[in-house]
This record gives structure tokens, C-alpha cells and sequence, in this order.
């Protein structure tokens, strides 16, 4: 089973738009050279957006979460969106996340910054596949067994360039569960309701702790190692 990405529930801790930028062209010289905004202003611009503050109202059927509450400090530096794709220019502040009542849905809004390019001033297809795989994880963990889970299949398709330096919204909603099995569809969109990219996922639950087939992952990685020096 192909394994990507990892998230756990913890302590019911589930683990923008600025206008697009000038129009780019084909011309390399005439691509706009984008700077990324201070977090302080980022995130008081994420706060006022109207679909921020229509979720936050609704909290008959919505919760904020806290994103990756369940990393700690120590281990925040090895961790891809919440510490590495983090900071000015990047992930530049903490999205505001809602996750339905029923658990069976997520909606995540964050703003891509400058250095997430692939090409001049779009954000790289590979991230936004990334936090979909995130995003859709948190959606599908809560509906597993054990509250954990594994990305074994994630499909995506591309329908549009997404210019950097922009706020993105990402809902999931959990389709089906099937035993140890969660399916996920979701949409990345801009803020004017653009369509970036679609996606369906599934996510597997583990037969055994995280904790112990990360040991047992580790001790197999060692031995092969170890046998491969031997070798030499």
C-alpha cells in the first residue's frame, strides 16, 4: 500500500481573496515579480474574508480547529506544512479551519505565497496536490478506526492555473467509509470561486499504532542498511 501522508486526531484538534495579480504573459520580461505580504497583514486579511467570517457565524453546523495542534515544538521543524512550507513567501499564516459538526466535512482557507512556484508566479501543481493530500486527510481520519490513517490512493486533476500570492479555499467531504477504508472528494478553489483542482482520495486505516509501524518501518529501513554496508 502506497503510503504518503499521516495524521491523527488529538484532543478534537484536527491534524485567501486577495485580487489575482496582474495578468502574466508568455514574455518572461514581462512577469510580475510578486513580494510577499507581512503574516500580520495576511492574516488580518484571512480574519475579514467573507467566507472566514460566514463559517465562524455558523456555529450550529461549523468549528474552527486548530491545524496540526497535535505537533509539538520539537517536531515542528520536521514537519512539511505546519514548520518546512511554512513563513513569508510560503504558507505565510496559519489557515482558518472549519470542520463540520457531523465530521464528515473539512473547509480550509490559506494563502499561497510567492516561493511555491513552479512557473513565474503559479503556484507549483505539487503543492496543491500536498494540502490536498493534508486536507483530505483531515477530513478522513476522524471517520477511521483508531483516528489515524494513510493517503493510499490520491487523484488529481488540474483545471486551471492558480496565480501565487493568493488566498485558496480546499472543502473535503467524506463520501463512504468502508470498514478501514475513508473515500474523499474535494475542490481548490480561489476566493471569486475559481476552480484550481479536484480530487478524490482514499485513506486506510493501519491494522496496528502508528508508534509501532513506525518502528517497525524504521527497523526495516536499519537492517537494510546494515546489509547493504556488509555488501560493500
Amino acid at each position: 500500500m502506497p503510503i504518503s501522508s499521516a495524521v491523527t486526531v488529538v484532543d478534537n484538534a484536527v491534524v485567501a481573496v486577495k485580487p489575482h495579480a496582474e495578468e502574466i504573459t508568455s514574455q518572461d520580461d514581462n512577469i510580475v515579480d510578486l513580494q510577499p505580504q507581512p503574516q500580520k497583514d495576511l492574516q488580518q486579511q484571512l480574519e475579514e474574508l467573507e467566507i472566514v467570517k460566514t463559517y465562524m457565524a455558523d456555529s450550529e453546523n461549523w468549528l474552527r480547529r486548530i491545524a496540526h495542534a497535535h505537533v509539538t515544538d520539537e517536531k515542528i521543524v520536521h514537519h512539511l506544512t505546519a514548520g518546512t512550507l511554512r513563513g513569508a513567501g510560503k504558507l505565510g499564516v496559519a489557515p482558518a479551519l472549519f470542520q463540520s459538526k457531523d465530521e464528515k466535512q473539512i473547509l480550509n482557507v490559506l494563502h499561497v505565497g510567492t516561493s511555491l512556484c513552479g512557473h513565474p508566479n503559479i503556484t507549483h501543481g505539487g503543492l496543491l496536490a500536498t494540502l490536498l493530500d493534508e486536507t483530505t486527510a483531515m477530513t478522513a481520519i476522524p471517520n477511521l478506526p483508531g483516528k489515524t490513517g494513510f493517503t493510499a490512493n490520491l487523484n488529481i486533476n488540474y483545471r486551471h492555473p492558480c496565480i501565487a500570492d493568493q488566498f485558496i479555499v480546499i472543502h473535503s467531504e467524506v463520501t463512504s467509509v468502508e470498514g478501514r477504508k475513508a473515500f474523499v472528494k474535494a475542490t481548490l478553489k480561489g476566493i471569486d470561486g475559481t476552480l484550481y483542482v479536484e480530487a478524490t482520495a482514499l485513506f486506510i486505516a493501519p491494522k496496528v499504532a502508528i508508534s509501532q509501524l513506525t518502528e517497525q518501518l524504521t527497523q526495516a529501513k536499519n537492517a537494510s542498511l546494515a546489509e547493504a554496508e556488509a555488501r560493500a
